[in-house]
């Protein structure tokens, strides 16, 4: 897929009329990004709780919740958020757990300023009501990434852990397509999983409806900490590859970046918990701060001192980097509580600079 088609494809589903000043912020990303090759953050994907209504195999989001512990509050988000987009941030996204059961859903989309950015829920697609489609599109959300699986109903459900989830999703995407909402399809693989009908299918469900499909590849955290099996061979990644090169509807989030194809973690996207902790990637649990300690730009500064992190890495470092999962991300998989401090995982001899 042509980087030019990949960029048109990302404004399609980040333009909006009705937000006259995000169509200007995204152009001056843009130029920022295209014309002089500056590298500033572009997403910043907020976990508002853990809380959830199903229970997948692969569940990495359990592993970080810390009950009793301090949350953050609209004052919170609202800060963050300012200090995000003087860092660049065009999108903000609000993922779980569930989402749609956080009841301060609302309050914390609007700290993030929805008119000057692009918004995303990240959903497993199964509490869109008609009802709930609306709201969300009243309070300016422009993005459902609806997490699903397989086309076939019975593997979807198994794989999420409730009987159904298929169809009530499946009704969640229809309604939120007729509602004007961009939707995204974010799905995981596996080596046992990904030549298999049901991924086919998802595959031309993405392209005959002109939605992105995002191939989620499997990462050793949370439920599957222990889970090798399921990782993915150098033949799978060579596939993966030829089909996002041959469809602009299907890739993985190496496709999403302003800047070059490639790992955007710490670059131009960060992961927070409800907690305030700050993670380059909601699938590496490592924490390079704290927002309640450090300003965002701080704690990027620090995360940009890991030379994997500094680039745009050509090998996903939670999934497909056995170098980096073995030095480092192993650290986590066993940890009584998560994340870790940056600090625990990398020691000078990791960092730009030393210590």
């Amino acid at each position: 897929m042509g980087a030019l088609h990949a960029l048109a494809l990302n404004v399609r589903y980040a333009f909006r009329p009705r937000k006259p000043l995000l169509t200007l912020r995204l152009a001056k990303a843009v130029v920022l990004a295209k014309v002089f090759r500056q590298t500033r953050l572009r997403y910043v994907d907020f976990a508002v709780d853990f809380a959830c209504n199903l229970r997948c195999e692969h569940c990495f989001a359990a592993a970080l919740a810390q009950p009793g512990r301090s949350t953050m509050q609209a004052a919170d988000y609202t800060r963050v958020a300012a200090q995000a987009m003087r860092l660049g941030a065009v999108n903000f996204s609000f993922q779980g757990g569930e989402p749609l059961l956080f009841p301060r859903l609302g309050e914390v989309i609007a700290a993030c300023r929805p008119g000057r950015n692009v918004i995303s829920v990240t959903t497993n697609g199964t509490l869109l009501t008609p009802e709930r489609v609306a709201e969300l599109k009243a309070w300016g959300v422009d993005i459902l990434t609806v997490s699903l699986d397989s086309a076939i109903a019975e593997e979807h459900d198994r794989f999420r852990g409730r009987p159904g989830t298929f169809e009530a999703t499946m009704a969640g995407i229809e309604r939120g397509l007729a509602a004007g909402i961009h939707i995204s399809l974010g799905t995981v693989v596996t080596h046992q999983s990904l030549h298999s009908e049901g991924i086919r299918g998802l595959m031309d469900l993405a392209i005959r409806k002109r939605m992105i499909l995002y191939f989620i590849l499997p990462v050793r955290a949370g439920r599957w900490a222990e889970n090798t099996q399921m990782l993915l061979t150098e033949d799978d990644l060579r596939w993966i590859g030829e089909q996002t090169r041959r469809s602009p509807y299907l890739r993985t989030d190496f496709q999403a970046n302003l800047g070059p194809i490639g790992c955007g973690a710490a670059k131009e996207i960060l992961y927070l918990t409800p907690y305030g902790d700050v993670l380059v990637c909601p699938f590496l649990h490592v924490a390079f701060g704290n927002v309640f300690e450090d300003g965002l730009a701080t704690i990027r500064t620090r995360a940009l001192r890991v030379p994997q992190l500094a680039v745009y890495h050509q090998k996903c470092l939670a999934s497909t980097d056995a170098e980096f999962i073995e030095r480092h991300l192993s650290k986590t998989f066993h940890a009584e509580k998560l994340p870790l401090r940056w600090d625990e995982v990398f020691g000078p001899e990791d960092l730009e600079g030393g210590k």
